[in-house]
This record gives structure tokens, C-alpha cells and sequence, in this order.
């Protein structure tokens, strides 16, 4: 069963369950409670680090496959933009199965300038309790979660940039 199947599944079993379909009860993270620690590797090559003190953080869980995680990938890139000269990170996370390549020809073709990842194992579902992508968190300075919204964050761009202001307090 290929992913996008399993996220439509896992959606109605959420919704109609309250509970992942391993049968552990679902419990998103909650507004205000610090977010799980998170490595994973660029693009570049690099690692990158979520979780504890450090420069806010705007989290995007995607794939190529999801047609609104595509759309609101230019509304990301605008967020960067704007909020890197005051020490935002906004990082992209790729749950796609396989090769990185794929996420790399997608970065490359639309000229994303934001840190995209590539997590194959898709391992940040589970410790960030993601039911479906997109999912976008903003992370303060202090590691805790200030905002997390499931779906296109392209039509509440104004919601985004207060929480990322409050991320920035």
C-alpha cells in the first residue's frame, strides 16, 4: 500500500477512532509543551537539529506526492524571506518513500531557497503525532510549540506570521 494511501487511512482512523491504527491512543503535541528532538539530513548534506532553546522554527512535514503540500511550498519560501534576517529557520521535511533524488529534482525545479530534508523512514510522523501532511509547526525560541496547523497554510499566511511573531518573543 503506497503512502498516500496509508495517510487516508490513517486520517479516517483518527477521526473516527481517536487513535493511530497501531491502537495507541493519538495525542497531538499541544500548544505550549516542548517539541520532541528531531535530526534528519539535508539536501545540502548537512544535518539539521529541531527540538530545545534555539532560533524559532517554521516545521513543514510534506511529500511530492501531495498536491497541497506543492502548493503552499512557494508560501514557505516567502516566510524564509521574510523571517531569516530575524533568525527564523523554516525547514522543509520530505516523508517521501525511496530515493532522495526525487525531492532534490522537486527543490531544485521550483528553486526552494528554504532547508529542505529528506526523511525517508518518515520517522518524524510518529514523534511529532502527524496524521497527515502537510503539517506545519512554528517552534519558539525556547523549544516549545507556539502553532501547528494540518493542510495548506497558504490561505492563513497572516495566522502564520503572528505565531511566528510569538515565536520570535
Amino acid at each position: 500500500m503506497n503512502r498516500a494511501v496509508r495517510y487516508a487511512l490513517l486520517v479516517v482512523a483518527a477521526a473516527c477512532t481517536g487513535a493511530r491504527n497501531d491502537g495507541v491512543a493519538f495525542r497531538p503535541l499541544a500548544i505550549g509543551s516542548p517539541v520532541p528532538s528531531y535530526t534528519a539530513r539535508t539536501l545540502a548534506g548537512d544535518s539539521v537539529h529541531i527540538g530545545g532553546a534555539g532560533e524559532p522554527t517554521i516545521l513543514n512535514i510534506w511529500a511530492t506526492w501531495c498536491t497541497a503540500c506543492r502548493e503552499e511550498m512557494a508560501a514557505l519560501d516567502s516566510l524564509k524571506a521574510l523571517y531569516a534576517p530575524h533568525g527564523v529557520r523554516v525547514i522543509a521535511v520530505s516523508v517521501d518513500d525511496g530515493s532522495t533524488e526525487r525531492v532534490r529534482r522537486f527543490a531544485e525545479s521550483n528553486h526552494l531557497a528554504m532547508t529542505v530534508a529528506h526523511d525517508p523512514s518518515a520517522t518524524i510522523e510518529q514523534s511529532y503525532q502527524i496524521v497527515g501532511v502537510p503539517t506545519t509547526f512554528v517552534v519558539g525560541r525556547d523549544g516549545k510549540l507556539v502553532w501547528r496547523h494540518t493542510g495548506n497554510v497558504t490561505g492563513m499566511l497572516p495566522e502564520v506570521r503572528s505565531a511566528i511573531d510569538k515565536a520570535l518573543r
